[in-house]
This record gives C-alpha cells, structure tokens and sequence, in this order.
C-alpha cells in the first residue's frame, strides 16, 4: 500500500512538472512586474493628486535610475529583474518538484535551459536582435546558473524539508497549478 502511494505521488510529481514551470514563469513575472508597479504607486499619486503630466515624472524616474545604476529606463530593470528571477525560479523550484535527486535534476534543467536559451539567441540574432533580448538572455542565464549553484550547495536538511513539504502537498500542487495555467491560456486565447 505505502509503495503503491509512493508511485501515485511519483507519477503526480511528473505530471506537475509542466504546470508548475509555467505558473513559476508566468507568478515571478508578475511579481516583479507588481513590486515595480508598487514602487511606483506613489508617483502615481503625486501627479494625479498634483495634476503633473506624467511624462515629466517619467523623465525625471529614468533619470534618477541613470544616474544611480547606469538605466536610463524602468522598463530595463524590470527586464533586468524579471529575467534573474524566472530562470531562478524555472530552475530552483523544478528541481524540487521532480521526482528525483534535487542536485542532478537541477543540473540537468541548467543543462537544458541553455541549450534552449543558446538556441533562442541564434533565432533571435537571425531574426534581428535587441537590446532587450541581450539583457533578458544575459540574466536569464545568470538566474538558471544561480538556481543551478544554489540547487548544488543545498544541505541534506533543506532537502528533506523541502521533498516532505512536496510530498505532502503533490496534489495540491498538480491541481492549483494546473487549474492555474488552464485558465491563464484560456483567459490569454480569448
């Protein structure tokens, strides 16, 4: 009985695998985008409440952010941010979804991440390349290799608490995030 629950839980575990890539995809894109959102929720405000246009605010935002970090533009640190943490996530949380050893799936996902992000930047430079593109590549990759080092430097303790933590919520898990990515592609294709 216990082994037949182990391969239910196993053959969930696989299933999720899926959904739950694109619900961390699509939630830490939103995330990001939300936080970015909020720490310009008072700007917002002020030219409202003080009739400002906003280009002039806007002007004076990238400013700030170029003379502070080099961007002269919110739209790139969000891409900047948006990037690190979905190849952080895409990697990090497979790893612990799958069915196996965390450290050699997690170095597997690293390895198939970049050949699918070494095989999108020679479409993308066929078919014209941005700058955009660059930055999302670049930190895309810093993000999976992060993931992929934090994966491999993970102790047997965190381990464990994250497989029972999985493993007591795998159809709670399959079922939100399936139901989830259902009503995304549903809500997106109409």
């Amino acid at each position: 009985m216990i082994q037949q629950k182990s391969k239910y839980k196993a053959t969930l575990r696989w299933l999720s695998i899926l959904p739950v890539a694109f619900t961390a995809f699509v939630l830490s894109d939103w995330a990001v985008r939300f936080l970015f959102w909020f720490m310009r929720l008072p700007i917002i405000i002020f030219e409202r409440v003080l009739g400002f246009n906003s280009s002039h605010i806007g002007k004076l935002v990238d400013s700030i952010t170029n003379y502070l970090i080099g961007l002269d533009s919110i739209e790139i640190i969000t891409i900047i941010a948006t990037s690190l943490v979905t190849g952080y996530t895409e990697v990090y949380i497979l790893s612990i979804i799958a069915p196996a050893n965390n450290k050699k799936t997690a170095k597997m996902l690293t390895t198939v991440y970049l050949v699918l992000l070494v095989l999108g930047f020679v479409a993308s430079i066929i078919n014209g390349i941005t700058g955009e593109n660059i930055l999302w590549t670049i930190f895309l990759l810093i993000g999976i290799i992060f993931a992929w080092h934090s994966a491999k430097n993970e102790t047997e303790q965190e381990s464990m608490k994250y497989e029972k933590f999985v493993s007591n919520n795998i159809f709670t898990i399959f079922v939100s995030s399936f139901l989830f990515t259902v009503f995304v592609m549903a809500f997106f294709l109409s």
